[in-house]
């Protein structure tokens, strides 16, 4: 990189280099057999530059490739006015996110283990179409800046998926777990596949009107996605946000504690720093329901007179890569857990909803805290599953249901991106049967 930071000095009057590198393992089973066992390396690059106060953009592949900075220079041309400067030469917190046994792993070891989740799942239903996917990867990232910034990071993770379409429903049932270090057979999360899986092979449809439902891990995003797009520092600058001007004030339940936490020892989403060299923190943003920050990132701090929280990041609702500009963005969002264990808060209900995801998402209000979308998960009667959703639509707005949760699980894993339990909402407007 170093000829490449020589000459940007020379030539522009900021600049920030952003590149990943990947090494990738990734392991595939369909019908229980191997399918697919693919090994790539990859390396992507982003420069941003600011010349005469514009914001100019180039990508590539390695940080030498030729015409880069021409090429980001060529654009600051006609870019945005930058109201921000990129981040400065400063320390960032340690985290433990690389383990070498990871970095380690053939595709032979992956293989081993689709094999025992393949044995276990097969003792008790041949039968299914199974897919099992099993990733390694080793990572390494570098922020660097004109200012002096130089931030560097490398971190391992182990993945197994598992998928499998229920017959005639048009939808699945899918498990994934994810560590820093290589782990052996999950029995819990096999068996809750399992579980899940057979009760999904009836389907029920739960009458029309206001039911509790159990937001399970894998639907936390219809809470985190609404609460994050609402806390965007790019929201509240616009005046677009339902939670402008109300810093302090009860958004939620007293019951949730929210927080931004990129910095938990051995979780593969943690990290130092975020995508513009400024280092990460664990902070509050709700507490017993309480709004207590915002996410912003060095355009949107900008804008609101403030500094950077550290939640500029290359990810959009749908993805993200080098090629995507910073946004606000959370590291990794951590929900506090209750005292109540998930199968109480089945047991407890007289009918209800366990949701485990939702078709529609994208379409709906969600900046403003509100979704409707087509329920994925199961109808609960008299305290037991009676079947998977069927024709079933659930809508709800987090600012107004979720000031009132009747529990919030012991449990939690993760989900969506997240660390979160399961949680159990009073009510939410559910479209079934009339």
């Amino acid at each position: 990189m170093t000829r490449l930071m020589s000459m940007a000095r020379e030539k522009v009057d900021q600049y920030e280099l952003y590149w990943q590198r990947t090494h990738k393992i990734d392991v595939r089973y369909e019908n229980f057999h191997l399918q697919q066992i693919t090994e790539n390396d990859l390396s992507s690059v982003a420069l941003r530059v600011i010349d005469r106060g514009r914001l100019g953009f180039s990508y590539g592949v390695f940080p030498d490739q030729p015409d880069l900075l021409a090429q980001a220079k060529g654009a600051a041309v006609f870019g945005e006015q930058a109201e921000f400067s990129f981040s400065e030469s400063t320390s960032f917190p340690q985290v433990e996110t690389h383990d070498e046994q990871t970095a380690s792993l053939t595709s032979k070891d992956l293989v081993a283990l689709c094999e025992e989740v393949k044995e276990r799942i097969a003792a008790v239903r041949p039968d299914i179409a199974l897919t099992i996917q099993c990733g390694a990867a080793s990572r390494r990232l570098t922020v660097e800046t004109g200012a002096g910034t130089h931030a560097e990071h490398a971190a391992t993770s182990v993945s197994l998926s598992l998928f499998a379409p229920v017959k005639g429903a048009g939808s699945g049932v899918g498990k994934y777990q994810a560590a820093i270090s290589p782990f052996t057979l999950p029995v819990e999360m096999v068996d809750e596949f399992l579980q899940w899986y057979s009760w999904s092979e009836t389907a029920s449809t739960p009458k029309t009107g206001r039911l509790p439902v159990i937001l399970a891990p894998e639907a936390s995003f219809l809470l985190v996605t609404p609460l994050c797009a609402g806390l965007s520092g790019n929201a509240i600058a616009k005046g677009t946000s339902p939670l402008c001007g109300r810093m302090g004030e009860t958004i939620l339940a007293d019951s949730l504690t929210v927080y931004d936490d990129p910095l938990r020892a051995g979780d593969p989403a943690s990290r130092p720093f975020d995508d513009e060299g400024i280092p990460g923190q664990q902070r509050a943003l709700v507490e017993r329901g309480l709004l207590r920050g915002y996410l912003l990132d060095l355009h949107s701090a900008a804008k609101l007179g403030e500094k950077s929280t550290g939640n500029g990041f290359k990810r959009v609702l749908f993805g993200g890569g080098s090629e995507t500009t910073p946004n606000p963005q959370p590291g990794h969002v951590v929900i506090e857990p209750g005292r109540t264990p998930y199968a109480e808060m089945i047991a407890g209900l007289e009918e209800g909803v366990l949701l485990f995801s939702g078709m529609g998402f994208h379409s709906g209000n969600y900046p403003q805290g509100q979704f409707a979308v087509q329920g994925f998960g199961f109808h609960i009667v008299d305290g037991k599953v009676k079947g998977r959703l069927e024709r079933t639509m659930v809508a709800g707005d987090i600012y107004q249901d979720m000031k009132h949760i009747r529990a919030v699980s012991c449990e939690r894993r993760e989900g969506a991106g997240s660390l979160v339990p399961y949680i159990l909402v009073d009510s939410l407007q559910v479209a079934g049967r009339p």
